[in-house]
């Protein structure tokens, strides 16, 4: 019995034709999930850029205006006695009877006043900012004394939270509606909720300023209030690190005597204006550059521009545009960096209360 003929078409397999409209589909198919997975990581990482950018602009901003509002530390002791026990209160890291001072940039490597020997290295076109805060190393909670004091020599007996300690050498202030007085920790008794205060004259080399005497001047009721106290002192200065060969510029914060900090990368630049009230109505008259300030206690308020950018070279084109922060022009750069210009005007609470 022969076998029954098997069909040719049933044994044909794809022709060339076929296999190349196959692969060329898949390829258009592939080439298609390509494109849209680069596009897809080139937006994130667009986005993550400029999401970089304005967190390092918003958390500069939110740092500086953070002091800035406490600047003054002076509550009801507004226009009471005040009296600076350290040793040489008038310098720059000790001059509490000032709340904040600026130095206005004039020109390449010029400041009007001259740069204080405690900023190095500043950027040139960017100002530099001191502000007489409370102090910013730690939440403390509020420490008051709880008897009052014997004499004007005695030392301060506190009322505080058990955590909470003063550094030897750290500045303070204590004061009522009355008075205010500021000095040098000589010693902290730690007794938990409580603890012993002491201003005794001199100091420890490398701690602080030390005192010029013990006597606060008034002896203090109980109910005075006692806060840590420090000089900040914000400036642009290039990073201690290098990207691609380059070190970006760098928003720097020194607090006291102490080291200076790197707080945010890529500030390119910062101007400031004061708003001084020059008629004592606690408004602002008119807002001037730091080197036209005729009273650093009349300033109530401070606009502030920043200008921050990119850690690396990554934009499309270069930046040709000049940035007007406050009236100062900036620019233009010529490089591949992005760039986000950020400005806010902080009123100084304890200048209008």
């Amino acid at each position: 019995m022969s076998r029954p003929a098997v069909r040719r078409a049933a044994q044909r397999g794809f022709s060339v034709v076929e296999l190349m409209v196959a692969m060329t589909l898949s390829l258009v198919l592939l080439a298609g999930a390509l494109g849209l997975t680069y596009s897809s990581r080139v937006t994130f990482r667009e986005n993550e850029r400029v999401g970089r950018l304005q967190e390092s602009g918003r958390f500069a901003l939110e740092l500086i205006g953070r002091d800035l509002r406490a600047a003054g530390f002076a509550g009801c002791m507004r226009g009471v006695d005040f009296i600076n026990n350290l040793n040489t209160p008038t310098d720059l890291l000790w001059n509490f009877a000032v709340p904040l001072q600026g130095f206005e940039s004039t020109g390449p490597g010029a400041w009007s006043p001259a740069v204080p020997a405690e900023v190095v290295s500043p950027r040139d076109d960017s100002d530099i900012l001191v502000v007489r805060t409370a102090q910013t190393q730690a939440a403390l909670a509020r420490m008051l004394t709880n008897v009052p004091m014997a004499n004007s020599l005695a030392d301060l007996a506190i009322d505080k939270d058990p955590s909470d300690t003063l550094a030897i050498g750290q500045p303070i202030l204590v004061g009522d509606c009355t008075a205010a007085s500021v000095f040098a920790v000589s010693a902290f008794a730690n007794a938990g909720a409580t603890a012993t205060v002491s201003h005794a004259a001199g100091g420890a080399a490398g701690v602080g300023p030390g005192n010029s005497t013990a006597d606060l001047g008034p002896a203090y009721r109980d109910g005075a209030e006692v806060t840590p106290i420090d000089t900040v002192i914000y400036y642009i200065r290039d990073s201690d690190t290098v990207r691609n060969g380059v070190r970006n510029p760098s928003l720097w914060r020194i607090v006291g005597a102490r080291p200076a900090v790197e707080l945010v990368e890529g500030v390119d630049a910062m101007q400031l204006q004061y708003g001084e009230d020059t008629n004592g109505d606690r408004r602002v008259d008119t807002y001037v550059a730091a080197d036209a300030v005729g009273n650093w206690n009349r300033v109530i308020a401070i606009s502030l521009a920043l200008l921050v950018r990119s850690t690396e070279p990554n934009a499309l084109e270069p930046d040709t545009q000049t940035y007007t922060l406050l009236g100062t022009p900036v620019g233009p750069f010529n490089d591949r960096y992005q760039r986000t210009m950020f400005t806010t005007t902080v009123t100084l609470r304890n200048a209008t209360t």
